[in-house]
């Protein structure tokens, strides 16, 4: 693992078949943000294919009998909509993502997937929009070169699955920070795992800073940083573009004052709230502006 170094162009991993096969947000939005990247919108970012997930990777995750469904298609209805090997080949490269990216991010620092749907899907099953979780495999592929990976979740709800899979693992620290109970989890260790579901906007970002000293001493982090926490993208009243750029820039000047490599998948955004989709893409942007900063 090399010396942490901001001054890398930033290589965040995406593919057409990321946004292939499904009409949900969680899906789209990544092409409108790759559209983005290649106008220019933000200088220093290289966007790179990955390779899709294996089912050697899947298993090290999730039930034989669940991934067997899902690659066979013999479980129609998944989480991220109904089966078809476009929506398959979509959800392989997104996880496959977050592997190339954590892989690129402990080789220079920092880096990142235009990933969604992860942190809901379970061992056995998929959830909340999420099929297989991404986030676990990305902690796996740290361990192997790193004595801990922490995991920081911002997404607006709680990742249930990501614990399912991983809260037993003694080299993973979680810090969950939620504004919404949803897939809520009980924690097993007191210095493993933090889960706050934050009740007023005033205290948002006092919580984030919580999470961020639980976490102190990782090796590795890997961040969902979820915009779905924004009051007009599905989240909560009074936490504004203002507050989640300042959340931002904490998470990435955290991982810098820490020397620690960090790598980011975009997670929940939503325009059920009033955004449109291109809305939500430039929120989504602003984790990418945190991270060249």
């Amino acid at each position: 693992m090399s010396v942490v170094n901001f001054k890398y162009p930033l290589r965040v991993f995406y593919s057409e078949d990321y946004a292939v096969g499904s009409g949900l947000e969680t899906v789209t939005k990544s092409r409108l943000l790759a559209k983005m990247i290649k106008e220019g919108r933000v200088p220093r970012v290289e966007l790179v294919a990955p390779k899709i997930a294996t089912e050697e990777e899947l298993l090290l995750i999730h039930s034989p009998d669940y991934v067997e469904d899902v690659l066979s298609g013999k479980k129609k209805n998944i989480a991220a909509g109904i089966w078809s090997k476009k929506l398959l080949k979509s959800i392989l490269a997104t996880t496959g993502g977050m592997r190339d990216a954590t892989i690129e991010a402990l080789r220079n620092g920092r880096s990142g997937s235009f990933s969604s749907g992860l942190h809901h899907a379970k061992a056995d099953f998929g959830s909340g929009y999420c099929t297989f979780n991404g986030l676990a495999l990305a902690a796996l592929v740290a361990l192997e070169k790193v004595g801990e990976v922490g995991i920081l979740d911002l997404d607006a709800h709680c990742g249930g699955g990501t614990a399912d899979i991983l809260k037993t693992h003694k080299k993973v620290r979680i810090a969950d920070v939620s504004v919404c109970s949803y897939d809520e989890w009980r924690p097993t260790s007191k210095t493993r795992h933090m889960v706050e579901v934050v009740a007023a906007p005033g205290h948002y970002l006092k919580t984030v800073k919580k999470a961020l000293k639980f976490l102190e001493g990782v090796e590795f982090l890997i961040y969902n940083a979820g915009m779905d926490a924004h009051e007009k993208a599905g989240g909560m009243d009074g936490i504004t573009l203002e507050v989640i750029q300042e959340r931002e820039m904490l998470v990435v000047e955290w991982a810098r004052e820490h020397g620690v490599p960090i790598v980011f998948a975009l997670a929940g955004g939503y325009t059920w709230s009033g955004l449109t989709l291109e809305e939500v893409a430039e929120l989504h942007l602003e984790t990418v502006k945190a991270f060249i900063a």
